[in-house]
């Protein structure tokens, strides 16, 4: 009996802290919050400045929240590691986003989405690969995780 009770408690306190993790990620993420982006470049292959300020953009715009400068003012830090390289005269670019909450434990952390510069793209990785992003990580994963409701993809 004693290990059926202590049993029971383990499954419950479980469920109650995959219950709290939900909630707060849910919280984190809600449309209007104040979002710290943080880019991680690789060191040896980085993104050039002017296509970090367009993942800073594009991100919170999708999100429908405010990007602020420091992780202080923020009410979660949005992370996405990055890398670009020229693979067969081809520029590619990799992402790998995720969600910590302010003490930087990790709430949600996406796939790496890859992208590669083309004619029909015209030749921007980056831009390609934020997009990506956003349907595939954001879209079809964070917010419904997180409980928000799923914008129309057009």
């Amino acid at each position: 009996m004693r290990k059926f009770v202590l049993s029971l408690m383990a499954v419950l306190g479980f469920a109650g802290t995959s219950a709290f993790a939900q909630t707060s990620l849910s919280e984190a993420v809600a449309a209007g919050n104040k979002v710290f982006v943080q880019i991680v470049n690789d060191n040896e292959y980085p993104i050039p400045a002017d296509e970090v300020a367009d993942v800073i953009r594009e991100f919170s715009n999708a999100g429908q929240w405010t990007a602020v400068e420091t992780a202080e003012e923020a009410d979660f830090i949005l992370r996405v590691e990055t890398r670009k390289k020229v693979v067969f005269n081809s520029p590619r670019t990799w992402m790998t986003p995720s969600v910590l909450d302010k003490e930087s434990n990790v709430l949600w952390k996406g796939d790496k989405i890859k992208a590669d510069a083309t004619m029909f793209n015209g030749y921007k990785a980056t831009n390609t690969c934020i997009r990506k992003v956003i349907e595939n990580s954001f879209y079809k994963d964070l917010f419904k995780k997180a409980g928000r409701s799923v914008p129309v993809i057009e």
